[in-house]
């Protein structure tokens, strides 16, 4: 009985660690709720790196969790060559992983296998035995450049690698040999922004006749940490006359202006009192006025006070679409446009110009003058339920301001009337879609619908609907241009899409076509598809009087460009871009960061002697976009900063990819400008220019009072932009990984009126982006409370962490933020709970106001 008894219990006891397997980023374990494995992945590619075949991270796998020690993987790839299972199972301290891959193919392939992505972070204060050999510090790393692999490799190729670490002691078995390297500022997509190790054999041969056999054994041994606790403490409430006081910080003026001749010691008042000697200027309410209410709690107008004669209007200035100049002298500004667009552009970089002086909104006097180096220029982005706020919001506040006026939405994701089985509720909703469009059009920006018409099609193959239309039903991807419906098909949908939005400018996608659903060798079949679909595509654009454009990689091959390159040789390319309508906008997509703009110009140039429009495409990376950037303005085309957040546009979207929407300021400023200085020279952070400008909240104009609460002693004080805080000793929250003794929560008595309440914080860690490290319950004393989440990257970074927070502004390691409170209710307590286990946060000091 007392057997059954102890076996019962066992089978109840809590696990020593958790994990988890998802289709796209593989393993996940956890010890002590901190990531010990982030990720995991394979990789099937032709000998020699040459071609990649199938990658875990896109390819798709089932999961199925057969209890809850135990998950199964099975995969397949697109063309049934590279198929295999995995098989996860925990057995008390040990999670037991085993691979079977096979492969298909009549020549031999090889597989990279990353059998666990580790997080430094949660390891690096321990040391590290490879085959029982003791490794080198596992703290530094600091190497040499893209060549450096050698040298961020741990030793030599091991079976055993055993961590010792505060956290846990930690060994990975490995049934082959297998590399541990350090990929902390590794030069790949999977490193960037990570403190990672890799860990798994880099190269492995299979073939139809030789099948892989891998297994690795996670031994994980937890230290034991002390139960979660709570303390109180009594804050010090100290009055600041001067909590707010405006930052009279001259402005940053980004893009930089063709010629500026402005002084910023002399200046012009900003009254609200004008005078029109030639005619009220159009747009000056809903651009200027409305412009300077999101910057600024501006004064009551003083109808006493001289009323500043305003000039401006649309005048043929010689300069590109868009351009402007502003001239501001004591008691008068003009402002004349370049046609509408550079009117607009201009009244939105006078408020940009507007900064505070001894409580006083006030211009810089002199000349400015703008001209864009290049004419068009967009961004892409996608839609959803919230896109009609959120873009609305973003391009306000962002990207009229910076002077795009161009925007590729990617629509397909809309509700549309002729496929009412494919509509689901995360969609956008006709009626929205059409508001959007109405909305840019009616702030002079070019709405381009793009809907994938031909591959990338998943959209239209979801939930098994259509599959008679699919090139291969099995994998449905690419829509068959052979089959008689199709043309009927996407001429419905864009019949619809045009009745709607009425475009000038139609964007078919047709990108990486034959990335899944095709056979190995297959260059002929892609090119027969292409040659049918894109007559077809044209003639859509042209019974709706509208420009065709498609994404450029198919139509090149290696060697063309410098990457994107979808097409097998020259011959084949060659081929494709002979059957695209003449004087079709390609969207030449490229990303690869480089700091050579010579590099991105001959796909360019290649387009250009064939007789079409390319528009240069970048991504997030500050030496992609610069380059080919400087490769648009030499070649006289336009530019396209594209983002990839996700399906749904919306905020919480752009602030888990926050790195894709900041590069739009690189995007405008290189656009504009076409300055050749490196990003490092722009004298400014375009992440923080970013967040000034989403997250601006109008700001008073005269110093406030309020009070400074902090701990102990006074350690010193810290300004930032226009708030002041007074600093006591760091009150710091429990992390496993630094701090086990601290509490998880504290209970803070404070005293206070006000409308905000700023906090002064950071961790002692990094966490992911997103991730809530803990939360706040401020209590009033009428009884009523309000509460916040606290998230890493949105209100707060570790110290150490360089990178900007979306929502708070940073100095010295310490991030800065406020909330508005509910009414001017006096402040009782303030309790902040920690909500993970390892980020370990540290309140310097509150402000309220």
């Amino acid at each position: 009985m007392m057997t059954l008894l102890l076996a019962l219990f066992a089978g109840q006891a809590k696990p020593v660690f958790d994990f988890d397997v998802r289709s796209g980023s593989g393993l996940s374990l956890t010890v002590s709720g901190v990531p010990v494995v982030s990720s995991s992945s394979f990789q099937y590619y032709e000998n020699g790196w040459i071609k990649g075949y199938y990658s875990s991270n896109n390819g798709g796998q089932e999961v199925k969790r057969i209890d809850p020690d135990t998950v199964g993987v099975t995969f397949a790839g697109a063309d049934g060559q590279a198929t295999g299972k995995i098989l996860y199972h925990r057995e008390g301290s040990h999670l037991k992983v085993h691979y079977d891959l096979h492969w298909m193919g009549d020549e031999p392939a090889e597989i990279e296998l990353g059998a666990g992505l580790i997080e430094a972070q949660s390891l690096q204060a321990g040391t590290l035995n490879l085959d029982g050999v003791a490794a080198r510090s596992l703290r530094g790393h600091d190497y040499s450049g893209p060549g450096d692999f050698e040298s961020r490799r741990y030793g030599h190729d091991a079976k055993e690698f055993r961590f010792d670490s505060p956290l846990a002691k930690v060994v990975a078995t490995t049934s082959l040999p297998s590399t541990l390297f350090d990929a902390r500022g590794y030069g790949q997509d999977y490193a960037t922004g990570k403190d990672i190790w890799w860990l798994g054999p880099m190269k492995l041969d299979i073939s139809k006749q030789t099948p892989v056999q891998f297994d690795v054994d996670w031994l994980i041994n937890p230290t034991q940490v002390e139960s979660p606790k709570s303390e109180k403490v009594q804050l010090v409430t100290t009055p600041v006359p001067d909590a707010l006081s405006p930052s009279e910080r001259i402005p940053i003026l980004v893009p930089r202006p063709t010629a500026n001749q402005l002084t910023f010691e002399r200046t012009l008042t900003y009254t609200g009192h004008f005078s029109w000697p030639a005619g009220h200027v159009r747009f000056w309410e809903g651009d200027l006025v409305s412009g300077l209410s999101r910057r600024f709690q501006v004064p009551k107008i003083d109808p006493s006070s001289p009323p500043i004669k305003v000039d401006g209007g649309v005048s043929k200035l010689g300069l590109h679409p868009g351009g402007y100049q502003i001239t501001i002298k004591e008691g008068s500004i003009s402002v004349l446009g370049e046609e509408d667009e550079g009117l607009h552009n201009g009244l939105r970089r006078l408020v940009q110009l507007a900064f505070v002086r001894k409580g006083k909104i006030v211009f810089p006097t002199g000349y400015l003058m703008n001209s864009p180096k290049i004419v068009w220029r967009g961004v892409h982005l996608f839609v959803g339920p919230e896109a009609l706020a959120f873009q609305q919001k973003l391009w306000n506040r962002v990207l009229l301001p910076l002077g795009f006026n161009k925007v590729i939405l990617q629509c397909e994701r809309t509700q549309w009337d002729c496929m009412p089985n494919l509509r689901t509720k995360d969609m956008m909703t006709k009626a929205d879609l059409a508001k959007l469009f109405e909305y840019y059009r009616s702030v002079g920006v070019e709405p381009i619908p793009l809907i994938q018409s031909f591959g990338h099609m998943e959209w239209f193959f979801k939930g098994q609907q259509n599959l008679d239309l699919a090139v291969n039903p099995s994998v449905p991807y690419t829509i068959d241009p052979r089959k008689p419906k199709t043309k009927g098909a996407l001429e419905t949908l864009w019949t619809e899409a045009c009745s709607l939005l009425k475009p000038e400018t139609l964007h078919f996608g047709c990108d990486e076509v034959d990335m899944l659903g095709f056979p190995l060798k297959h260059a002929d079949l892609m090119t027969e598809l292409w040659k049918l679909q894109m007559p077809v595509l044209g003639d859509i654009a042209k019974q709706h009087g509208a420009k065709m454009m498609i994404w450029g990689d198919e139509g090149l091959a290696p060697k063309e460009a410098i990457d994107a390159t979808s097409a097998e040789s020259k011959e084949e390319s060659a081929k494709r871009r002979s059957a695209i309508p003449k004087a079709a906008w390609i969207a030449d997509w490229h990303y690869k960061a480089d700091t050579k703009p010579e590099l991105f110009l001959p796909s360019l140039q290649l387009w250009k002697q064939e007789g079409h429009v390319p528009i240069a495409s970048s991504w997030f990376q500050p030496d992609n976009i610069r380059s080919f950037g400087l490769a648009a303005d030499v070649e006289h085309t336009g530019t396209l900063q594209t983002t990839w957040a996700g399906y749904s546009s919306d905020e919480k979207a752009m602030e888990q990819n926050i790195d894709q929407f900041s590069a739009m300021v690189l995007s405008a400023e290189y656009s504009w400008s076409s300055r050749f200085d490196s990003v490092s020279k722009l004298g400014y952070d375009p992440a923080q220019i970013f967040r000034d400008l989403y997250y601006t909240v109008p700001r008073p104009v005269v110093a406030r009072p309020g009070y400074s609460l902090y701990a102990g002693s006074k350690q010193s004080d810290l300004v930032i932009g226009d708030l002041k805080f007074s600093l006591g000793e760091p009150i710091k929250w429990r992390s496993v990984l630094t701090a086990p003794d601290a509490p998880s929560t504290w209970e803070m008595t404070v005293s206070g009126k006000g409308s905000h309440l700023g906090f002064a914080l950071n961790t002692m860690n990094k966490c992911p982006i997103g991730e809530s490290v803990a939360r706040v319950e401020v209590s009033f004393k009428d009884g009523k409370t309000q509460s916040l989440d606290l998230v890493y990257g949105k209100h707060v970074r570790a110290s150490d962490d360089v990178h900007p927070c979306t929502f708070a502004e940073t100095k010295n390691g310490i991030s800065v933020f406020e909330v508005s409170l509910a009414d001017q209710t006096e402040i009782k307590a303030v309790r902040i709970d920690a909500t993970n286990t390892y980020a370990g946060l540290a309140l310097h000091g509150m402000l309220v106001r």
